[in-house]
């Protein structure tokens, strides 16, 4: 089992040293891009992609906890940008279930309604979840 692990180890390895490779080479040809725009972010915002978030209500008390799902501000979700205004989060547990959504839909009104759904929040209402 061990001598297999080994040999896998040693495959996973080489792609990524052909994938640095391909990275580096000048030969656009062998790159492959996405067609969708990719905007890469600056500073701390880009640290909480992945991260697990708190969403406050306007008063600044947790009503869900989430984890962020994109920070691409030309992304639509919702029927909206995320822009400078928006994340987009899915939601895992809801602490007040019924809060009101601050971007509701005709399905969507409540917190209850989007536990496991990606949604817009706004940027300020969003903290570091340190748990």
């Amino acid at each position: 089992m061990v001598k297999e692990l080994a040999e896998r180890l040693g495959k996973v390895e080489s792609i990524v040293v052909e994938s640095k490779h391909v990275e580096s080479t000048s030969n656009m040809e062998r790159c492959v891009q996405s067609s969708a725009s990719v905007i890469e972010p600056k500073g701390k915002e880009s640290l909480m992609l992945g991260k697990k978030v708190k969403l406050c209500d306007m008063e600044g008390h947790p009503v869900a906890n989430a984890i962020i799902m994109s920070l691409d501000k030309s992304k639509m979700v919702m029927g909206k940008s995320l822009d400078e205004e928006y994340y987009e989060v899915a939601i895992l547990f809801a602490y007040k279930p019924n809060a009101p959504l601050f971007v509701k839909d005709n399905e969507r009104k409540t917190i209850q309604d989007d536990v496991g759904s990606h949604i817009v929040w706004f940027r300020d209402y969003v903290e570091l979840d340190d748990t």
